[in-house]
């Protein structure tokens, strides 16, 4: 019991830093558009950005905790703790190094559509080598909050990446006041850098005063260095998996940078994917991986991977089909409720819609890749995991780079949604072959039936929203109040359709309400 509730806490808080990092996003549209700075700040601060949000949200965990526990001792234990956090902020410094150095060529790989737009490429440039101390801050917030959760602290470190939001939309609040419309691209560049720094610094304050007194000692000897580099280099495949969503981004993003705000646009549009993708990957990543975990050491229990596997695949599809359909059918009239205003005109919406109708179809593939991720990781299957992730990212590279040309920014969109049904088929086929994905005939019933229902949903949903074009036109609260109506009218429709047809049941629902 005390596991699921710290996994609530973990998944609760997680969604809570999604929504505030959201509400950040918006205050950089509301400020910015798809403007020079906000296409600018979304390259230069993209590596600053994805380090900060994949380590505060537990990244390092596979790898740092097995390690701690097998130190010989408690004394053994924090030496261990003590070498690790001084190699990854060594780690820290020289990759913030190397970054601020070769700034322009890691903007030219980022965004080569910038190649010949001066202003772009030099803010750009600019915000990226302001924020390269984001690296050792982030680098070190991770490894406190694996100690942390080590010592069973869990709700600070989930706190972190959310307090981290608050203090960069403080910083959004004094650049408004500022007179964020009337100052330079430079200026205002540096202002969003030095809330990503901000944002960087609390979350290490926050894990640093949840690590436990007395249980990390500094250590520059030799042989506790070396019993640390194992976990430094064990880092590598849980973080390339947990960056795969964003590692998408950037390809994608890279291939939008040749459209004048479209860099920006695709941004905006996958944090709105994100809000239900982080739901999913905080359950998969605190409670499917644990209770994975657990039946692995119960293995003559006689409960396999395919129960929980089956169960958390369903869920997975359960949470993102009818969100993927949803975001899809409603994607122009979110974009204007949630982002139209102050510099973010009428064409930056158009713009950042047609990103998000068909990136929001990529979202139950990307949810169901990580429940599968975290079924790979519990059976050790971590080379699986690495594989699949290096070999779908030049697939989604190909396909986006191709695309843009005819599609435009529906483009790049594509080369995510080709990434990750690739990833999906992988992996699938890899833990099918090992049989720990096997779908009882029962879920693959209640499977048809859920999507059934959300397909019926969504054309329930279009019909009501072609009734009410004229009034989502408006804008303002009226056009708010329409599109609540129209999302309320979508999850009564999809909840009381997947009753009616067995894709879910009643006593199901109420058992995990009583858990």
């Amino acid at each position: 019991m005390a596991l699921l509730r710290h996994a609530s806490t973990v998944a609760l808080l997680t969604l809570v830093s999604r929504v505030l990092g959201f509400a950040r996003d918006a205050g950089v549209a509301a400020l910015f558009g798809t403007g020079v700075v906000a296409d600018a700040s979304v390259a230069g601060l993209a590596v600053p950005q994805i380090a900060r949000r994949l380590l505060g949200e537990g990244a390092l965990n596979a790898a740092l905790l097995p390690g701690l526990a097998r130190a010989e001792d408690e004394a053994a234990r924090r030496r261990l703790a003590g070498a690790t956090l001084v190699l990854f902020a060594l780690a820290g410094l020289v990759l913030a190094g190397l970054f601020f150095l070769f700034m322009p060529a890691v903007v030219a790989v980022l965004a080569p559509g910038f190649a010949g737009d001066g202003p772009r490429a030099e803010g750009a440039v600019l915000a990226g080598r302001l924020a390269v101390v984001c690296l050792p801050l982030a680098l070190l917030a991770g490894v406190l909050a694996a100690f942390a959760n080590a010592a069973g602290r869990f709700a600070r470190p989930a706190m972190a990446p959310a307090a981290a939001n608050l203090a960069v939309i403080a910083l959004l609040v004094l650049l408004w006041l500022a007179g964020a419309h009337t100052i330079s691209v430079s200026a205002a560049l540096a202002w969003l850098a030095a809330g990503a720094v901000a944002g960087a610094l609390t979350q290490f304050v926050l894990n640093l005063a949840a690590v436990p007194r007395g249980s990390i000692r500094l250590s520059l000897a030799p042989a506790d260095l070396k019993a640390a580099l194992p976990l430094l280099a064990g880092s590598a495949t849980p973080l390339l998996a947990a960056a795969l969503p964003q590692l998408r981004f950037l390809i994608a993003a890279a291939a939008a940078s040749g459209i004048g705000g479209g860099v920006a646009a695709l941004f905006y549009a996958t944090r709105l994917v994100e809000l239900p993708l982080g739901l999913v990957g905080a359950s998969a990543g605190a409670v499917l991986l644990p209770a994975l975990a657990g039946e692995r050491e119960e293995g003559e229990a006689g409960i396999g991977d395919t129960g929980l596997g089956a169960g958390g695949i369903t869920a997975a599809l359960a949470l993102s089909l009818p969100a993927a359909l949803g975001l899809a059918v409603l994607a122009h009239p979110i974009v204007v409720v949630l982002f139209e205003r102050g510099a973010f005109d009428a064409a930056a919406s158009e713009l950042t819609a047609s990103a998000l109708a068909l990136l929001a179809l990529t979202l139950p593939a990307q949810a169901l890749e990580k429940v599968l991720i975290a079924i790979a990781f519990a059976r050790g299957l971590s080379r699986l995991v690495t594989l699949c992730s290096l070999v779908v990212l030049p697939v989604g590279a190909l396909v986006g780079f191709a695309a843009v040309g005819p599609l435009g920014m529906a483009g790049p969109a594509l080369g995510v949604l080709a990434s990750s049904l690739v990833a999906l088929a992988g992996l699938a086929t890899g833990l099918g072959r090992r049989r720990l994905i096997v779908l009882p005939k029962p879920s693959r019933r209640r499977l048809a039936r859920l999507v059934v229902a959300a397909l019926a949903m969504a054309a329930a949903v279009m019909a009501a929203r072609q009734g009410l074009e004229g009034v989502l036109a408006q804008g303002g609260l009226v056009a708010a109040a329409a599109l609540a109506g129209l999302v309320m009218l979508g999850g009564a429709a999809y909840a009381g359709l997947a009753l009616v047809l067995g894709g879910a049941d009643l006593a199901t629902l109420r058992a995990g309400l009583r858990k």
